[in-house]
């Protein structure tokens, strides 16, 4: 099979740049869709879009075409070089400054391209091109001109997409399938949780107190990192954002800091403890809180994660379960709120957060419930997540076939 360079088939064409504030989130006058990172899946998604004044447009070429195909070119290393095509517009659309597009000409199809990006083996090559900062890898676009392409004749890479997308379009929609499950099945735990909490999943003898986490336990924040903490001898691990999310643990990067013997009181955390996420950039993400397992002995937390301690009239699974509920999120959300239009929490705020307290023979038969449903839950979200997995391998294997015996 003949090769030629991407920069001889195809052009390149980089993200604009705009100021942070003239980004909306609903459509004006004169602004157009500026696609990011985050638009670029296995599709472009359309749902979750910026808007930006077109001033900021300053060539034609940046503006999206039908055929385009969408690169991200800076993300995390795993994520960077990941491609999506351009069907349908329904906005006319830019795209930011960490994605750029692929503009294919008329020596390739523009499904054959994009099929080959998106082949492993191609993004293997165009991750190990990247340089990494902080995290957050960057492809070039000099390096991606050079990266070489198989090009057989036009004819050839007609058949190629055609049979692709006939193996394909059954995989699709065996995913679409999956998915809806896991739709479902995320609908369905929102309804187990709020029954929970509105005394319904369970006979309850009703009754319940209403109270605020500040006034069932202790809210305490956490440290904050400086370059004095370099100097302590004691060091611990500490707990950060990017350890807690919705009842979860993701323990696998930890890291650790100095603590003075006089703040270990204060800051080491327990089993049973509840931490709440004090701030993120999306609202939906807010008050992430997961209960502490006692999985690391003599952890800390940093000041970003905010834990609570309960007395002994609530059991830490009930409110977890309660803070987990709709009802819960709409407290976290309703609070976190501000002027600015920024989600933030604090120990002030997570202490007036309001929690239905029922007897602790009622809290011990819920969080039973509870746990028996979540559990199913779990085991047909593997059971779907296994079958996704399994469909993108033999995506995969499906576009090896395509590039390797032709």
């Amino acid at each position: 099979m003949t090769t030629a360079q991407l920069g001889e088939i195809s052009s390149i064409v980089r993200g604009i740049a705009f100021p942070k504030e003239d980004k909306r989130a609903e459509p004006l006058p004169g602004h157009v869709a500026c696609l990011r990172t985050t638009n670029v899946q296995r599709t472009v998604e359309w749902d979750d879009l910026w808007f930006v004044p077109e001033k900021h447009v300053k060539r034609e070429e940046q503006l999206v075409r039908s055929g385009d195909i969408l690169i991200s070119t800076a993300n995390s290393y795993e994520l960077v070089g990941k491609v999506a095509p351009v069907v349908g517009i329904p906005h006319k659309a830019t795209l930011g400054a960490f994605i750029s597009l692929i503009r294919p000409n008329e020596r390739v199809e523009p499904k054959f391209l994009y099929h080959q990006l998106a082949w492993g083996k191609t993004q293997s090559r165009i991750r190990e091109t990247a340089s990494t900062t902080t995290n957050i890898s960057n492809v070039s676009t000099k390096k991606l001109l050079t990266l070489e392409m198989f090009t057989p004749p036009l004819e050839a890479q007609r058949e190629i997409v055609a049979e692709l997308e006939k193996q394909f379009s059954r995989l699709d929609e065996a995913v679409a399938n999956l998915q809806r499950v896991k739709a479902n099945l995320k609908r369905y735990k929102a309804s187990v949780l709020k029954a929970a909490v509105e005394g319904r999943l369970v006979e309850t003898e009703g009754g319940w107190r209403k109270s605020t986490l500040g006034e069932e336990g202790s809210i305490i924040g956490g440290l904050t990192k400086n370059q004095k903490r370099n100097d302590l001898p004691l060091k611990l691990p500490y707990l950060r954002v990017a350890n807690v999310y919705a009842n979860e643990l993701r323990l696998d990067e930890i890291e650790y800091i100095g603590v003075a013997e006089r703040e270990l009181e204060k800051l080491l955390v327990r089993k049973g403890d509840l931490l709440l996420v004090e701030g993120n950039g999306s609202p939906d993400q807010i008050g992430r809180v997961a209960l502490w397992n006692d999985a690391i002995p003599n952890c800390v937390h940093q000041n970003h994660l905010i834990k609570a301690r309960f007395g002994g009239a609530v059991f830490p699974e009930w409110a977890l379960i309660w803070m987990l509920s709709p009802v819960g999120r709409h407290g976290i959300e309703r609070v976190s709120a501000s002027t600015s239009g920024l989600h933030t929490l604090s120990v002030g705020k997570v202490s007036r957060l309001p929690i239905g307290v029922p007897s602790l023979k009622e809290q011990v038969s819920i969080v039973a419930e509870v746990d028996r449903h979540l559990s199913i839950i779990r085991e047909v979200e593997t059971e779907v997540d296994t079958n996704l997995h399994r469909a993108q391998a033999m995506r995969q294997s499906t576009l090896h076939r395509a590039f390797t015996e032709t």
